[in-house]
């Protein structure tokens, strides 16, 4: 669904009122944000889209914070609803006073460390965008040294509007420091565990609802290619980190996240984007948690993982208890009864949150146990202060519990194995050598090993047109519909509210130099459906490489460069994922380079007790190895990363030999089209690798045939060596390309909308000629951008292309026809471009 402004709605807010009937009527009303309770009795409903929502019940309500010029979406829909809270920026300045600004927040903090400071640290572990310090409190009896204690995280205020948390954590720390030696269970908890509490982990958010009376979400970090400020930073969080596609960052399906950067839930430009959210993911990272909570407002309900989805984590039973014994000690804001404990996904599914990127990212990435908890306190956003001494009171208990259950979590939760090192392996010359491995965590105590053997591991390009066996798809087909080369390419699954991708089968040995590289095509919701490309050395915890939305307006061709990842092996993946808005034709991917094939996988033994295997009698060859582990508690573990031998029996002293061969359109001894460079090496003992330079660039590894496209004069070194060491002489070949702009005219126009008229001013048709106007002024609210294509164009012809546009203020113009450019300057006034130079 885009977003479609009402001309004339538009006219009357820039005036700010109206008079009817002689009365004036405060238009800026109609934006004012109400809290309201939409009834879901009736069963599986759909909201409006973009609304935030904040707590609910499943099959009874479900309240939403909710723009009042949007109420009569609700009632179109049929949706009773009932208003809880008229106007949520008066509410947030009328309960205000009764908590405490940013800058009192700060003091407190600075006196309980002056106060207690053999038990107390604080320091900042980041700055947000505005300048103002991430505090972390740490509570032990000898703080800043690691003895081994079990670790516990309290958070607060990922949201800026949910002030109670703030208060919550202040009151723990508060207990923690002002009853050391006098309480004996709180001396005990100080004593023998590290303590870590970030009050606020959005302090400019909450600057900005609390101490300015803005009512207010996300942090405060500003975008200007959008005009928006902000991001939702319980959904900034790196996902699950367990390898399932429907908890990835910025996967959507059904769940409470948006990639529309005006949303309530937007979860930011990539994961773990913000500032806030790299302070705690790397604080997290560098200490051993094995517990924490982090409070929201509000719903009296306590959540564990998992968030995204209904089936349960690997320590559901433990982690479900321990919940169950927290939100039992926390009593309902009315006295009765106490906080309801559930698995997250029973409030709405949510990605990118923090409960289940810490549970996920410590279980299968770090290899220990955090039981990750969250509680949504309170029966309101800003109880009266009257509730708030009760209310931090039972938080605290519930607090104190998983203090005190930490050492149990800790010590009873065996982790998995995590995949093990294996030692770099040198060229052996006759056959026989040992692989050897190292464990990245002896905790998991592992019983035996795997070892697997890779032979006739070959690198190249997956053109789609041979099946679909390197990779496992899900959601992704072959398909016919659109191919960049061939007939054939690989395609998402079209279908709303979804979730699909494709992974390779076999991991990549990276070497360095080596790059990406793939065509696409997409037609996609923009800034809500995306496409991702994204890499992982576990096929766990996925590094996202690109973002795709909108339109690509033809095939496109991508590269990215893999140094980063060189000597280690990498799963490549395709994902793409939808809303339940508009659903366009979606992503197309062809021409991967570069895709494993594997000739044949052997297990050489699956009950190693070991940390090696000795190995005989192999014949010339390159080999590749991977090893996993195994212990009673979690089974098998992940593959290591590949470690390659070359075997090279009896002497050989002759280097490789390797021709280049080019291909392309030629003219008079240059080249009028694109140049694919193929480099082919020869060698008896077999060649272990290519390297190739083209002009001034650095030294690249060569596994398939590269494509030149600038004009000029080009050259290419390159040279070969083979398996037993032997260095080839470098090599070059030299070649020309001079291909042509195509020969048109273009002539830019104003009036309703942007119009250029383009002409072939050349003898012969033109055919397939992409065309792009851009428009670059900041307030420029719909037609931005307009992409298509001029499939012919005959000589002496002409075309006009036209851009409807709504905006305000002056602006540049491009257009872009193929690799023919023209601009100008002009002003746009609502839907008209006036004064085109």
């Amino acid at each position: 669904m885009k977003k479609i402004i009402c001309f004339g709605m538009l006219a009357l807010l820039l005036c700010g009122s109206v008079s009817v009937s002689g009365s004036r009527i405060d238009l800026t009303s109609l934006f004012t944000k109400d809290l309201v309770r939409v009834d879901i009795t009736q069963g599986d409903v759909v909201l409006p889209r973009g609304v935030e929502t904040v707590g609910g019940t499943q099959g009874e309500w479900v309240d939403i914070i909710i723009p009042r010029y949007r109420l009569q979406e609700l009632s179109n829909l049929q949706l009773p609803y009932t208003v809880l809270i008229a106007d949520m920026d008066s509410y947030d300045r009328e309960m205000m006073g009764s908590y405490h600004t940013f800058a009192q927040i700060q003091s407190i903090l600075q006196d309980i460390a002056t106060n207690y400071p053999s038990i107390t640290s604080l320091y900042s572990i980041g700055t947000s965008y505005e300048g103002r310090t991430i505090w972390c409190l740490e509570i032990t009896d000898n703080p800043g040294v690691d003895e081994g204690e079990p670790g516990v995280l309290f958070m607060g205020l990922h949201h800026a509007r949910e002030w109670p948390t703030v208060e919550i954590n202040l009151h723990i720390a508060n207990n923690l420091t002002s009853l050391y030696g006098i309480d004996s269970t709180i001396t005990d908890l100080v004593n023998n565990r590290r303590t870590w509490i970030v009050p606020c982990v959005n302090p400019d958010g909450y600057y900005y609802c609390h101490d300015l009376g803005n009512d207010w979400r996300k942090n405060r970090q500003y975008f200007p290619q959008y005009g928006s400020y902000g991001v939702d930073l319980n959904r900034n969080y790196n996902g699950s980190s367990n390898g399932d596609i429907w908890g990835a960052w910025g996967s959507i399906g059904s769940g409470s996240v948006t990639h529309d950067p005006y949303g309530e839930t937007y979860c930011g430009p990539g994961p773990t984007s913000e500032l806030e959210i790299q302070a705690i993911s790397n604080f997290f990272a560098e200490n051993d948690i094995c517990a924490s909570i982090s409070w929201h407002t509000y719903q009296e309900e306590l959540y564990w993982p998992w968030g995204y989805t209904a089936s349960h984590t690997p320590d559901d039973s433990y982690i479900s208890s321990v919940g169950t014994q927290i939100a039992q000690r926390i009593t309902r804001q009315s006295g009765s009864g106490t906080y309801t404990p559930k698995q997250a996904y029973g409030l709405y599914p949510t990605v990118g949150d923090n409960i289940d990127w810490e549970y996920g990212y410590s279980h299968y990435v770090l290899g220990r146990a955090t039981f990750a908890y969250t509680i949504e306190a309170c029966a309101e956003f800003h109880p009266s202060a009257s509730y708030l001494n009760q209310i931090c009171k039972e938080n605290c208990d519930g607090g104190l519990y998983l203090l005190s259950e930490a050492e149990n979590i800790r010590d009873t939760i065996v982790p998995r194995v995590l995949p093990p090192i294996l030692d770099e392996l040198p060229n052996d010359a006759d056959g026989n050598y040992r692989v050897s491995w190292q464990e990245q965590n002896p905790s998991a105590n592992p019983d035996y090993f795997q070892l697997d053997e890779l032979n006739g591991l070959s690198i190249g390009t997956d053109n789609a047109e041979s099946g679909s066996g390197l990779w496992t798809l899900d959601g992704f087909a072959l398909s016919t519909s659109r191919y960049h080369s061939g007939s054939s390419s690989f395609k998402s699954r079209h279908s709303d509210a979804d979730v699909s991708s494709m992974t390779t089968v076999y991991p990549i040995p990276v070497t360095t130099g080596m790059t990406l590289s793939f065509w696409c095509w997409y037609a996609t919701e923009n800034n809500y459906d995306d496409a991702f490309v994204e890499v992982s050395k576990d096929g766990r915890s996925y590094d996202i490489l690109d973002i795709f939305t909108g339109s690509s307006g033809g095939w496109i061709y991508k590269e990215y460069d893999l140094s980063n990842y060189s000597n280690e092996s990498l799963f490549i993946r395709f994902r793409y994922t939808t809303d339940q808005g508009t659903l366009l034709e979606g992503f197309y991917v062809d021409d991967i380079t570069p895709v494993a094939d594997v000739q044949t996988v052997t297990t050489l033994s699956s009950s190693i007790t070991n940390h090696f295997y000795d190995i005989t009698g192999k014949s010339n060859g390159t080999y590749y190895y991977q090893v996993k582990g195994h212990n009673s508690a979690r089974g098998w573990g992940d593959f290591s990363t590949l470690e390659r031998v070359i075997v090279s029996l009896g002497d050989d002293l002759t280097p490789p030999v390797t021709t280049c061969t080019l291909a392309g359109d030629m003219e008079g001894g240059v080249y009028v089209s694109d140049v694919t460079v193929t480099l082919t090496a020869t060698d008896d003992s077999g060649v272990d690798y290519t390297k190739y330079k083209l002009d001034n660039g650095i030294w690249t590894t060569y596994t398939v045939p590269f494509v030149v496209s600038t004009n000029g004069n080009h050259t290419v070194l390159f040279y070969s060596v083979d398996n037993a060491g032997n260095t080839e002489t470098e090599k070059s070949s030299t070649f020309t390309i001079q291909q042509e702009v195509p020969p048109v005219t273009i002539t830019i126009k104003g009036g309703l909308g942007v119009s250029a008229t383009i002409k072939n001013t050349g003898i012969t048709t033109l055919t397939n000629l992409s065309w792009t106007i851009t428009l670059d002024g900041k307030n420029i609210f719909f037609g931005k951008t307009k992409t298509d294509m001029i499939v012919t164009l005959a000589a002496g012809e002409s075309i006009t292309i036209k851009d409807f546009v709504l905006g305000i203020g002056k602006t540049g113009i491009a257009v872009n026809v193929g690799a023919a450019q023209a601009s100008a300057t002009g002003t746009v006034i609502l839907i008209f471009v006036i004064g085109v130079k």
